[in-house]
């Protein structure tokens, strides 16, 4: 009996010890015994004595703002000829306005102004290939990942063989073209301090610049490099099977809600279930089913 004793003891020590840390086992405490409240009070994106959401208010508005950049091919670009935008995130964002029951707003923003413009509330929601990191999660909220991709070079397939460590390219001879504001330029900046780099502000200038030779690298996400790669033959995407870094592509809305945090999670998780990411893919990503 004493034993007996001694094991529901160690049981209730090992339960609220779990407890303190946020990690609650089911084999520990059923389900009965967890009250919904301290989950939500506890869930990414809560604010206490919420009253109204962002949400409600998109909702009520009749149509959801979403910010994008236009310049990063697959995931958002803005056409000259039609003066739309298209890609992958745009689809996406059709889909949600047509599961919120509201019309989509297009507002064009850059890479440097892109967190600035989301708090100044000009736009619900950031898209278009926006990395995940703690960086941006320090002042907004960034969903679970939908795609995930490294930091590779873009460079010229006559180089192939020149640039595949960081040190090859951390030289002061090698030329590096980035587009400014993002986790591109971020990289360049803490990883490639010696090479030559210049700032181009068109993201979609510099994969043909680095064709022609202007520059010699363009540091870029697997995606863009594949896609860039496979439209010019002149480049090449070096080390997309192992990158020089491992992330997530996400959403971005305004911290602190946790009503529209919830959608938005439940709408992805959704999209993945239904498989329509999967048909986002084999539309503007093909070369990743190949």
């Amino acid at each position: 009996m004493f034993e007996n004793w001694k094991k529901t003891l160690m049981a209730g020590v090992i339960s609220l010890s779990l407890l303190g840390t946020g990690y609650v086992g089911h084999d520990l405490i059923s389900s009965q015994n967890v009250s919904a409240e301290p989950a939500s009070e506890n869930a990414p994106g809560h604010l206490k004595n919420v009253e109204t959401s962002h949400l409600d208010e998109i909702i009520e508005r009749g149509y959801i703002r979403v910010g994008m950049t236009g310049d990063y091919k697959p995931f958002t670009y803005l056409n000259p000829e039609t003066n739309e935008y298209e890609g992958f995130d745009v689809d996406a964002a059709k889909e949600l306005g047509k599961d919120l029951g509201v019309e989509v707003e297009f507002v064009a923003t850059t890479w440097p102004t892109m967190m600035k413009d989301l708090q100044a509330n000009k736009f619900d929601i950031a898209v278009g290939g926006v990395t995940r990191n703690t960086a941006r999660q320090k002042s907004a909220y960034v969903s679970q990942g939908y795609l995930s991709f490294g930091k590779v070079p873009l460079i010229r397939k006559k180089d192939k063989v020149n640039y595949l460590t960081i040190e090859d390219i951390n030289k002061p001879s090698v030329r590096i073209g980035v587009n400014p504001g993002g986790t591109n330029e971020a990289f360049v900046r803490q990883y490639l301090s010696n090479a030559n780099v210049t700032v181009v502000e068109n993201n979609l200038d510099i994969p043909h610049l680095v064709a022609e030779g202007t520059y010699d690298v363009m540091i870029t996400d697997t995606v863009e490099a594949m896609l860039y790669a496979k439209a010019d033959p002149r480049l090449y995407a070096a080390l997309t099977d192992k990158p020089f870094t491992n992330s997530e592509k996400g959403y971005m809305i305004p911290r602190g809600d946790f009503i529209y945090a919830s959608y938005l999670e439940m709408w992805l998780d959704e999209m993945k279930l239904q498989g329509k990411f999967d048909a986002l893919y084999k539309k503007w990503i093909p070369i990743l089913l190949e």
